[in-house]
């Protein structure tokens, strides 16, 4: 019986050491591991106040000139052709070229010609991506035409159907 004790006290204190050595391992290997691999704060706030110091790189060209102007229309609101009645409401911007004279009388045109060409859709003629692009493209063509080139182009802000 005094062997079978002996056998028991020193498997316990197998276990203890082991569980020890395997709570020093992990430590030290996590201790490690956030010393190689993550970043120190100094460094990283180092590197954050010298990216906000350096310059801007010059904006790349965009769809419209850097001195173009956007005019908003006022919201728009039209009955479309389906049978249980429904609206579309539409704010949209046109943007014109600096020093275009006028703009309040292109305003009110293109307002009159998207309200028209509204007035003659269905809502499958709007629905979906596809259905979007189309009436973007199309009001945009309107409102370039209308413009005689001086509205460069139309951008839409909201479309609503109720």
């Amino acid at each position: 019986m005094a062997t079978e004790k002996n056998e028991n006290s020193g498997g316990t204190a197998e276990l203890v050491k082991s569980a020890l050595a395997a709570a020093i391992v992990g430590a030290a290997g996590g201790g490690a591991f956030g010393y190689f691999v993550m970043p120190s704060g100094a460094s990283t706030i180092a590197a954050a106040a010298a990216t906000h110091m350096e310059e801007k790189p010059a904006p790349t060209p965009g769809r419209f000139p850097n001195d173009a102007l956007a005019v908003e229309i006022t919201s728009i609101i039209a009955d479309l052709e389906t049978q249980p009645r429904m609206r579309v409401r539409l704010d949209i911007s046109i943007i014109v070229a600096n020093g275009t004279p006028e703009t309040t009388t292109l305003k009110n045109e293109v307002k009159e010609d998207v309200i028209a060409y509204l007035k003659g859709l269905n809502v499958s003629d709007i629905q979906g991506v596809r259905g979007f692009q189309n009436l973007r493209e199309q009001l945009d063509d309107r409102a370039r035409v209308r413009g005689r080139g001086a509205i460069l182009g139309l951008l839409i802000g909201g479309l609503v159907l109720e």
